[in-house]
């Protein structure tokens, strides 16, 4: 509920020489498709006794005020008319019209403008999807597309590369909201991809909507990260400041879900890092601390790897990239 607004000094007689009442300072158009035009207007009433001008008005785009008096005479009241286009807008929106008055006591008065624009077709909660999963165990994600047009949406087909996942329309709402199921494939390529869906909907008018996919099939032995990256570092800052090191060593786990056994041992190709790593208290993982020793580094890129070795039969070994550079200045 919004309360009147009655904006005056503090220190004051019954009769206030100034007082300005803003019965509506805040407005929420609430949700609003992106291209539609809204106007509103605020109203500003003297209630002192004293005539009071208006000396500017600031906003934040795209927030248009219209022309106004720029006089507000005793209990007379005027409109503020204000436009937002939100051709541009896109979510949450909250902007201010902020309006200067010759009011030594009030110099300003804030009228706030807020809701959310969303697309004429909404993918919700979010604009993409992602799924990740290790080898073997199945994982599914779901988006739900949302017509916020008059016309229905008709959607004719769903697009996209098989290899790595599969994906099932679910209609919700004819016309109106459909939820697209992603399911990755639990014996597809491993690794990260990034893919897009194609749906072409009816009418002659419409656009393909495209929606992101962020995919990561993880094999049953596998680090995070994928490679180690040990930033760049100055060689005097090394030398001035020894702790630097420690505070710039990197963190590289190694799992292997599902086994109680797994055993792994580490070398790396690098002379200038030290490498120390130790096993999880359920022996399905080891943490590994990578750090740039101070007697070895000299200035130039750091490029080497990480080799580890394991006891599981499919995945024997694996090859971690190891990046970073000492910089001479």
């Amino acid at each position: 509920m919004i309360v009147g607004l009655v904006l005056a000094p503090l220190a004051g007689a019954v009769s206030a020489e100034w007082a300005l009442r803003v019965p509506e300072p805040r407005f929420d158009f609430g949700t609003a498709v992106q291209g539609k035009l809204i106007s509103h207007r605020f109203a500003l009433k003297n209630e002192g006794t004293t005539a009071l001008r208006i000396q500017g008005i600031t906003a934040t785009a795209p927030l248009l005020p219209g022309r106004i008096s720029v006089h507000i005479g005793p209990g007379a009241e005027i409109a503020i008319p204000v436009e937002i286009d939100t051709s541009k807008l896109n979510g949450p929106f909250e902007g201010t019209i902020v309006i200067g008055l010759n009011d030594r006591d009030l110099p300003e008065v804030r009228l706030t403008v807020t809701g959310r624009v969303v697309p004429p077709i909404e993918v919700t909660p979010r604009p993409a999807l992602f799924a990740a999963t290790q080898r073997g165990q199945a994982k599914e994600a779901f988006v739900d597309i949302v017509n916020h047009e008059a016309e229905p949406l008709t959607i004719e087909a769903v697009e996209h590369p098989t290899e790595r996942f599969t994906t099932r329309l679910e209609t919700v709402e004819a016309g109106r909201r459909y939820r697209l199921h992603l399911s990755l494939n639990p014996n597809g390529p491993a690794g990260k991809h990034k893919d897009k869906i194609r749906i072409r909907t009816a009418g002659a008018n419409r656009a393909p909507l495209m929606i992101p996919t962020y995919t990561n099939l993880r094999e049953q032995v596998y680090t995070f990260p994928d490679a180690v990256d040990l930033g760049a570092l100055r060689l005097a800052e090394v030398e001035a400041r020894p702790g630097v090191l420690a505070e710039t060593a990197q963190t590289l786990m190694v799992y292997r879900p599902g086994r109680s056994d797994f055993e792994v041992k580490m070398r790396t190709d690098l002379p200038e890092v030290d490498l120390q790593w130790e096993r999880g208290p359920q022996g399905d993982r080891y943490q590994a601390r990578v750090m740039l020793l101070k007697d070895k580094v000299k200035p130039g890129p750091i490029t080497g790897s990480i080799l580890i070795e394991t006891n599981d039969a499919q995945f024997p070994s694996l090859t971690v990239p190891v990046t970073g550079a000492i910089l001479a200045k």
